[in-house]
This record gives structure tokens, sequence and C-alpha cells, in this order.
């Protein structure tokens, strides 16, 4: 077609819009210019194309007006491109196709601007992205937007479901360059929906706010869709760049849980609550957060995860995400409810871990504090995630209540200094269930712990005990940490909490002596004593008749001194040891096993 036909073609074709133009089957431009430049404002298209519209390197352009149509569409730019600043309107009763070249990003060319899917029946209600070219993109404009008017519409990102529709590996997506928040508006928003949502890839330009994308998969497969939102708390992007986030929903990567990801990620530990039954699992939780961790041992997975990812990196960004999962996705996953009133903060076992990491920046760990397991610290987040600084995979994980556990509620455990001599722990249990007692373990900041005493338990109970245990074996001037270890009749333990404590000895100016450990002991004691000068101290022994058995004189420096106790040739016995330094007498009781 020459030039002058061109022209000509235009003049006659602008004059007739001017008055609407509705055509059949087919609207194909072979190189021409066309122009719409009326109508936006009204319900009534501009051009109404009751089939297919092509544009084969035509200048076709839609200046603010209202263009509709119930086919394909086409566009292949070479030389001239379509432009718009309009309505596209997709309504036809049959699925549609965008093919050919619409992947622009300025001056308003090759792209959608204001794309609106009207589908008022679920028979023929995709609008597909032709995937003729691997990894194509159709844009929707940088101040368009994508509204679902009717009841029905999905938009799927691939041309096809020949292949595993549930796979999430879908070759297009759909850019909404608009970072309004409310750029996408009409789409499904409960958890699960058949229809309205983009089925494959959605990629958002985004700022500050909260943004939902309405993605899933083929609506036979899971629910349809599985939608999440990101709330962008704060984002620095390199100069002179912004970006956009791609989101979708695929098959999780790893087909295991969490612990080939993130080491040690399947024990997760928090203070749910405690209970006064005879059970153990986070079901039977009846009572607020008591001070202990209890701990989840993860054995549940969905099978798909959420992808959400920038296409330019963020200097910085902080955010939260929440994932919408339908309820045949997250019925996959076997999680304890828990009972009142844990429920009231905190519902089922259920949690979201980006990149395999249960709470992503919010665990704290891995750490050692549940029966000598090593895990991370993290409530259980459902479904959000908060103030997270990169993207990538999510994915929900759960823990069924056989796997969940609630130690001995410990009520009171603390430490007192008798005397400043020796050490003396105490502790209650509001109930117990099947607990054989308590090992007293002990560590000093370069040691680790050791056990230095058993308690035993009640068994299962729900009245209240106390128990005290008093440690003697120990030097001034040392910090030393105590915690328990609870065991069950099955040998399973849990630990408790840590305390610490200091016999602070450098304040006195007399002659003292502050400890004696071991006591009892099999056969050697070690007495701490501190003299205000140099000088001679008497030690002498006695049994419990005031019989003299040994003296001995030993030399003390000004200051602390370790004095040993020999008691090997001494029988199993009470003793009374006196201590004399100048005109002062300090007596002791010793005990050898």
């Amino acid at each position: 077609m020459v030039k002058l036909y061109k022209y000509l073609f235009f003049l006659l074709f602008y004059i007739f819009l001017n008055n609407f133009c509705y055509a059949q089957y087919e609207f194909y431009n072979d190189g021409a210019i066309v122009k719409l430049s009326s109508g936006s404002a009204s319900s009534t298209p501009t051009l109404y194309v009751n089939g297919s519209i092509t544009n084969l390197d035509g200048e076709f352009s839609n200046s603010g007006s209202f263009l509709e149509l119930n086919g394909n569409i086409t566009n292949n730019p070479v030389t001239y491109h379509y432009a718009s600043t309009g309505i596209e309107r997709f309504s036809g009763t049959s699925a549609q196709t965008i093919y050919g070249t619409w992947n622009g990003t300025s001056s308003n060319l090759d792209q959608f601007y204001t794309l609106k899917v009207y589908k008022t029946s679920s028979t023929g209600e995709n609008i597909i992205l032709d995937n003729s070219v691997t990894g194509n993109t159709v844009n929707i404009n940088s101040s368009g937007t994508l509204v679902f008017e009717s009841s029905n519409g999905i938009i799927r990102t691939q041309s096809s479901s020949s292949t595993n529709p549930y796979t999430g590996n879908y070759t297009n997506t759909l850019y909404l360059q608009n970072p309004s928040t409310s750029a996408i508006s009409g789409h499904s928003t409960g958890s699960g929906a058949a229809t309205k949502y983009i089925e494959g890839k959605l990629r958002r330009q985004v700022s500050s706010g909260t943004y939902f994308y309405p993605i899933g998969v083929e609506k036979g497969g899971l629910d349809g869709m599985e939608a999440f939102t990101v709330s962008i708390n704060s984002l620095t992007m390199p100069s002179g760049s912004s970006t956009g986030l791609l989101g979708y929903i695929q098959p999780a990567a790893n087909t295991t849980y969490m612990s080939d990801l993130v080491t040690n990620s399947e024990k997760v530990f928090y203070d749910i609550g405690g209970y006064t039954g005879y059970d153990i699992h986070f079901s039977q939780c009846s009572s607020g957060p008591d001070g202990q961790d209890d701990v989840a041992f993860i054995d549940q997975a969905a099978t798909h995860e959420w992808i959400a990812t920038p296409n330019s990196a963020p200097t910085a960004i902080n955010y939260n995400i929440t994932v919408l999962p339908g309820t045949v996705l997250e019925s996959q996953i076997n999680y304890a409810l828990m009972g009142s009133p844990c429920n009231s903060t905190y519902s089922k076992a259920l949690y979201l871990a980006r990149n395999g990491l249960i709470g992503g920046d919010g665990a704290v760990g891995p750490t050692v504090n549940f029966s000598g397991l090593t895990g991370y610290y993290q409530f259980p987040n459902e479904k959000s995630l908060l103030n997270q600084s990169g993207f990538s995979r999510f994915r929900l994980f759960g823990a069924s209540d056989f796997n969940t556990s609630l130690p001995v509620e410990l009520t009171k455990f603390k430490i007192t200094s008798i005397n400043n001599e020796y050490f003396n722990l105490n502790w209650e249990a509001a109930s117990e269930f099947n607990n054989a007692g308590f090992y007293v373990q002990r560590s000093r900041a370069t040691t680790p712990f050791e056990d230095i005493g058993w308690v035993a338990g009640n068994g299962t109970t729900t009245s209240l005990h106390e128990y005290n245990f008093a440690d003697h074996d120990v030097l001034p001037n040392t910090r030393y940490y105590y915690r328990l270890k609870q065991v069950d009749v099955n040998q399973t333990f849990n630990y408790s909490n840590t305390l610490s404590g200091i016999l602070n000895l450098n304040s006195t100016t007399d002659f003292n002596v502050f400890t004696i450990a071991p006591n009892p002991a099999v056969s050697n004691q070690q007495a701490t004593v501190y003299a205000p000068e140099n000088g001679a101290m008497e030690i002498s022994i006695y049994d419990i008749l005031g019989q003299n058995l040994k003296s001995n004189l030993t030399f003390l420096n000004k200051g602390n001194n370790i004095i040993n106790i020999n008691l090997a040739d001494f029988a199993s016995a009470t003793y009374i040891i006196k201590f004399k330094y100048n005109n002062t007498t300090i007596t002791k009781k010793i005990i050898k096993d």
C-alpha cells in the first residue's frame, strides 16, 4: 500500500470513528495510521471489534479513547508502533490471546494503558499471554491500571496448560509499571478464589505501601488464586533507579523440609504457654507463657512456595509479607491447634519461612535451649513475616501436635548466696508430667555444663512442689552458671533458663574462712581462707566427742589462700575443724564419705 493510500485511509477512518465504529470479526492494520480520539469517559467504546485486532507495523494510537474487542490482539512493530493513553478492554466469551510485542517502557508505546477485563462467565474467561517468545513480558503503562470489571476473568501468563499447569513454570510476565498500590482493582481478595486473578507471574513496580499480588495457578489445581501481600516500610534504591517486584507461586524447590536449606531450622523454640493437665503438647496449652521455652519439631510443609524477587536490588529495604493460601494448599499442613488461653495470642503451630528459615530476619539462633537441641527461637508467625530485609522464597511449615512439647511448668527458679559461703538453688514446679527428676548442672565461663547433683521429681502431679539444692563446692570471686535438666521417665529431657552467681570476698578486712569444698569429700578438701596480714594459722581436727585428732601449722599470705585438708587417713564420719589465727578461732563442720 503506498503512502498516499495510507493517509487517505486514515482520513476516512478518523471521520468514521467520531461516530463510533463497529467492525465484524477482525480489524487488520497493515501499516496504516489509525487514531482513536474520543469516548474514554463513556460506557460505550470508541471502537468495538467483534473479533481480533492485528497491528502490523502500523501507527495505531489510542489517544484517551476506549477500545474494546472480543477476540485476540496482535502488535508487531518495526518502524511504527501501538501507542495508548486510553482503555483497552477484553470482553469476549471465548479465551482471548495477546500476541506480539507489548513490552514497551517509554512514550506510551507498545504497552497497554488502562487494561480492563470484562468477563461475565467462567466459560472462556482466560486472557492469555502468548509464549511464542520465551520470557515475553506484557506491560501496563507507568500511569496505567489493571481493572477486573465483571464477575470473572483470569489473565494467564502462558498460552497452554498442556504441560503441568501447576509447576509455576510460566513463560511470560504481566508487568504493571504504575507504582500506585491501587493500580490493580476489582480482583478477588479472598483466599483460594477461582477467578479474577493472574494465573502465573505478576511484576509490580513498588515504592512504599501495601501491594496485593492476586497470583496463583490454573484454577483446577490447588485453589486457583494463592495470593500474597507485601508492605514496603522503607525502600532505598541506587541513585536513578527503581525496581519492580516479581511475584508468583511454584512447587517448592526443596522437596524435603527446611533442614537442607538452613541447618537446625527444623526445631523452633518459643514460650507458647503452660499446662496443668497430663499431656505436654501445644493442644493442651491451658495457661499463658510460663517462662519456659517450648519446642515445635517441624514435620509438615506446603508443596508450593511463593517467589518474590526484585529485578533491581535495593540498597536497603524493610518490608512485611503475608501469604494468603486457599483451603486446599493450607490443608496440606497438619499443624497443632493450641488450646485456650494460649490461642488468644497463638492459634496454630503454623510458620512462614524465608529461604528455609522460619521467621527470616526475625529468627534468633541457632541456639541450644531445649533438651540439648539446637534450633531457632521464633514465635508461630503463621502466615506473616515482619521487618524483612531481603526477598526470595517463602514457604509455609507446620508442626503436628505429636511433635510439639510443653515442658514441666516451673513457676520459680532462683539462686541465693548463703552467708557468702555457698549457693542455694530453689525452684518450684506447678505441675509435672512423668517427671523423673532434675539434674542440677553447673559451669563457669570457660567450662561446659556438667552434672553436680540429682533431685528426684514427683512423677505426674498437678500440685505445687518446691525443690532445693545446695552447692558448697564453690570458690570465691568466681562466677558460676546453673541450670536444671528436667528428665522424664522415658529419658526425654528439657532445660531450664540459666542463673548465675558469684561469692565476692574482696571486701573483707578480717580473718575469715569462707568455703570448704567439696563437702562431703572422699579424701581431700580445700578451704578458702582470708588473712589480713602474713602470719601462721593453726588447723585442728576434732571428732564429734571433742577429741583432738590432728593439728598442724600453715603459713598464710595476706589476702585469699587455698588450704588443703587431707582426710585420707580418717574414717567416714562428721568432724569439727578449727582455724586459729592470732586471737581469732573459726569453727567449721566437715564430712568424710
